[in-house]
């Protein structure tokens, strides 16, 4: 049985328990008094002066560097800003490293024939024959992508006119892929270029009316080249493409 005195040094005890713990939480974040924020007539601590006080220049800053004293340089002429993956070229990049300079070919898209369907040099013709190696896995590829994108107004044969469901309700029927005129590579609407640039751009009548749209939202360029080749596997399939090389 506790006695009165027992009861009292038992409170006294619990009394210097929590005591003690306030003095080491006060203690323990002493340390923290002064850091950025606080109040204080003392000069701030830094914990990475090297970050903080960095050379830097800020957007609409002057420069005394420059002649213009304009901070914020304009970038040069046809250039494209592009981080430095360190690796250059297939010959030197591991395998990981493969994507970066596939996505920075992309992003320069230096290559007319590939990304634009040009000839070097050129503004406005077109590669006769596709600047890509046409396999098996390519033609599979052109064929997912034109049953997705093309067949819809064009038709699965590519045969347009009222064979998709959705362009024998235009009051233009969509053009026939297979005629000799599309098939012939050296006429003007039969070039591989020819037939991706419209995939990619679109078509335009010269008087400005829409034609076809675009599709460059949703084929990029390897699938618009895959689109090409099994538009040229449909060509060979019919016993109506009589034009040029086919």
């Amino acid at each position: 049985m506790m006695t009165h005195q027992d009861t009292h040094d038992t409170r006294a005890g619990g009394m210097r328990t929590v005591g003690i713990l306030a003095i080491l939480a006060a203690v323990a974040l002493m340390p923290m008094t002064g850091c950025r924020g606080d109040r204080s007539e003392n000069p701030p601590r830094q914990f990475f002066p090297g970050m903080d006080d960095q050379p830097k220049l800020k957007a609409q800053s002057e420069s005394e560097f420059f002649t213009d004293s304009e901070g914020q340089r304009k970038l040069v002429p046809g250039t494209v800003a592009y981080g430095d993956n360190t690796y250059h070229s297939d010959t030197d990049a591991p395998q990981w490293a493969e994507g970066l300079l596939e996505n920075q070919a992309d992003a320069l898209k230096g290559d007319e024939s590939y990304y634009f369907g040009l000839v070097a040099g050129s503004t406005d013709e077109y590669v006769q024959r596709m600047p890509v190696e046409v396999t098996k896995e390519l033609l599979l590829h052109g064929q997912e992508r034109f049953d997705i994108y093309c067949s819809m107004c064009h038709g699965y044969d590519a045969k347009g006119g009222d064979s998709g469901t959705v362009g024998r309700l235009w009051s233009i029927p969509p053009a026939n892929l297979v005629e000799p005129k599309y098939a012939d590579r050296a006429g003007e609407f039969g070039s591989d270029g020819y037939l991706f640039h419209v995939i990619r751009e679109g078509l335009w009548t010269p008087t400005g009316d829409l034609r076809m749209p675009a599709y460059k939202h949703a084929v990029d360029e390897a699938d618009a080249w895959s689109i090409v080749a099994y538009i040229r596997a449909l060509q060979a399939a019919q016993p109506d493409t009589t034009g040029g090389e086919g």
